[in-house]
């Protein structure tokens, strides 16, 4: 019978190379290709993984998606989710071709938490302008914005009388606080998480590990985990 290879032989053999210090960025960026088409998030996290990245790195991209504790969760669409792993991925590539390791999540991730939030009680105002920032940046990167709209800001309208929406355009540096403290907690937890499920036990560590321990693995089921952090 004949094998379909789902990862390119030249992507593999790139990875698997030993010989090599670091992966060339036509490599990077062949696996943010794998991203977009939906591959299991630990599936990449098993490239990295052999590619010799750094511990944190594996676990970030293998760590469940950090949602708000609500009843809500079931209302974040599919596709941010994915977006989730893209982006991830995509800053994943960044840190390690300047030889960094971030503490931040991405804006997919920051929104995916609020999201359910949102259907339980109105925000207070600091986090409905980083909702609302957030929802400008990830739609329009995603391509999601509804139709004749060119920015999230636009949605807000009304679109029974066809006005445009007052809500004035929020700047970054008007909600930092916000997004660096959510950003920051949820990375951190995912992390936390990946190496408790046994993520990044591998004994070649990369110079930008720390000399913790690895753990002893474990199995959950679930790719998400609820917590609290506001």
């Amino acid at each position: 019978m004949e094998q379909i290879n789902f990862i390119p032989s030249e992507v593999m053999a790139e990875i698997s190379n030993g010989n090599s210090a670091k992966l060339p960025t036509n490599t990077l960026k062949l696996l943010q290709i794998l991203a977009t088409l939906d591959t299991p998030k630990e599936i990449l996290a098993c490239l990295l993984e052999i590619a010799e990245f750094s511990r944190h790195h594996v676990r970030y991209l293998a760590g469940p998606l950090v949602i708000h504790r609500s009843p809500w969760s079931d209302m974040i669409p599919q596709w941010l989710r994915f977006a989730c792993i893209q982006e991830r991925l995509e800053l994943i590539c960044t840190e390690y071709e300047n030889n960094q390791v971030g503490e931040y999540a991405t804006a997919a991730e920051v929104l995916t938490y609020i999201m359910p939030a949102t259907y339980e009680a109105p925000l207070h105002r600091d986090y409905a302008d980083l909702y609302i920032w957030l929802g400008n940046e990830v739609l329009t990167k995603h391509d999601k914005l509804p139709k004749n709209c060119q920015s999230f800001y636009e949605s807000l309208g009304d679109a029974a009388t066809q006005n445009m929406s007052s809500y004035p355009t929020v700047h970054f540096n008007r909600v930092k606080n916000e997004f660096n403290y959510l950003s920051k907690s949820i990375r951190r937890s995912v992390v936390q998480h990946a190496k408790q499920e046994g993520w990044g036990k591998r004994l070649v560590k990369s110079k930008l590990d720390s000399t913790d321990n690895p753990p002893t693995p474990q199995t959950f089921a679930n790719s998400t985990v609820q917590i609290s952090l506001f």
